[in-house]
């Protein structure tokens, strides 16, 4: 019994040391961002499975820095793994923006790009705008879209939650759907695959 259980740490340390250093040399740094290889979402270890900047207008301003984690891998030639959770994105703002300027933001990407319409899907997009007010300062925010429902952080603190897999179909949508907030962005989450 008594090697068994020497055998047993014995994998759990290489395990840990493994997981340690995968995450040391895994993360990832964007304009100044680090992304760990590593997240904790729903409660559970998944990894970076792509990330990216956001760009606007002709002169490329710099928006945020945005990670993309997911138990197993995402790429474009298997997108129906979208239907795992957890899955959790990450958005790090590079600039200050309005309450005005955010509720616009996130309004026109939903019109935009959403190819998911439902009842309460108005609803659900005005809830999601009054979760995240004006942007100053470094600002992270983190979306985690759980079994049931989508939940919300700024800074680490939580601000809200949308039940449903609706809203959640409509957010995906946004990222990996036919009209992205740009495809240089959609191919980064994706892995660039």
């Amino acid at each position: 019994m008594g090697s068994f259980s020497l055998s047993f740490f014995k994998k759990i340390l290489i395990f840990n040391i493994l997981f340690l250093a995968f995450s040391a040399f895994g993360d990832v740094k964007i304009e100044g961002v680090k992304l760990p290889a590593i997240m904790k979402c729903a409660g559970q270890d998944i990894a970076l499975s792509g990330h990216g900047l956001r760009t606007a207008t002709f002169f490329k301003i710099k928006i945020y820095v945005a990670g993309f984690y997911a138990g197993e891998k995402i790429s474009s030639s298997n997108l129906e793994k979208l239907a795992q959770r957890p899955l959790c994105f990450s958005f790090t703002y590079l600039k200050d923006f309005s309450d005005s300027d955010v509720d616009r933001a996130w309004s026109y990407q939903f019109e935009e790009s959403s190819e998911h319409s439902y009842p309460k899907f108005k609803d659900d997009v005005k809830l999601l705008k009054n979760f995240f007010g004006k942007i100053y300062g470094e600002r992270n925010q983190v979306i985690e879209l759980s079994q049931d429902s989508t939940f919300f952080y700024e800074n680490g603190k939580p601000v809200g939650e949308i039940k449903g897999a609706d809203f959640q179909k409509a957010f995906l949508s946004i990222w990996f759907g036919k009209k992205p907030p740009t495809e240089e962005l959609k191919k980064s989450l994706l892995g660039h695959n």
